[in-house]
C-alpha cells in the first residue's frame, strides 16, 4: 500500500487532532475540584439572605435539593470520583451552628494522588468562592490559608497526602 504525501499529511493531521482532543479533556480530579467550586457557589447563593450558615449539613443539602450536580450512592452524596462528600462544619461535617459564617466541603477516602491534585487545584477566582483555607488530613494534618500558604503547591501537598486522605475546603 503506498501513501501519497497528501494522505500522509491527512493522517498526521488526524493523529494531531486525536492527541489534542485527548490531551485537552479535563481529568476526573479537575472535574471533582470544579464540583467543589460549584458546590460553594450554590451553597453561598442559597444562604445569601441569611445571617449565617446555621443548619447546613448533608441532610439539609439533600432535603432541600441544593446540589443537583452531585450524585447520591447508597443515600450518600458522592463526587465525580465516586468518593463521599461531606458538607457542614469540620472534618466530620457536623451541622453548622447558629452564627457560623463559614462551612466546609470535605472530600473523603482520597488516594494520595487525588489528595495532591485536589488540594493543589487552582480555582479561577478563589475570592469569588469565598475560599478561606484548605486542610489536608493524611500522613499529618495541615491547614493552608491566605497568610502566604495558599494556593497549595503540589510539593507541599505531597508532604501531607496519603491514601485515605481527606481534603477540607473552608468557605465564608
Amino acid at each position: 500500500m503506498s501513501f501519497t504525501k497528501y494522505s500522509l499529511f491527512a493522517l498526521l493531521l488526524f493523529l494531531c487532532a486525536i492527541i489534542f482532543f485527548v490531551g485537552s479533556r479535563p481529568t476526573k480530579t479537575n472535574l471533582a475540584a470544579r464540583e467543589v467550586a460549584s458546590a460553594a457557589l450554590t451553597i453561598r447563593k442559597s444562604f445569601a439572605d441569611k445571617a449565617s450558615y446555621w443548619g447546613l449539613s448533608n441532610n439539609f443539602i439533600k432535603s432541600n435539593n441544593i446540589l443537583t450536580n452531585y450524585r447520591y450512592k447508597d443515600n450518600q452524596l458522592v463526587n465525580v470520583l465516586g468518593k463521599p462528600v461531606l458538607i457542614g462544619s469540620g472534618e466530620n461535617a457536623e451541622v453548622v451552628m447558629p452564627g457560623d459564617k463559614s462551612f466546609d466541603v470535605v472530600y473523603t477516602d482520597l488516594t494520595a494522588q487525588e489528595c495532591i491534585k485536589l488540594s493543589s487545584y487552582r480555582f479561577d477566582e478563589p475570592e469569588t468562592l469565598g475560599l478561606l483555607q484548605i486542610t489536608i488530613i493524611g500522613k499529618k494534618t495541615e491547614v493552608f490559608d491566605w497568610s502566604g500558604r495558599l494556593p497549595v503547591e503540589q510539593h507541599k501537598a505531597k508532604e501531607f497526602c496519603s491514601d485515605n486522605s481527606k481534603v477540607i475546603w473552608t468557605f465564608e
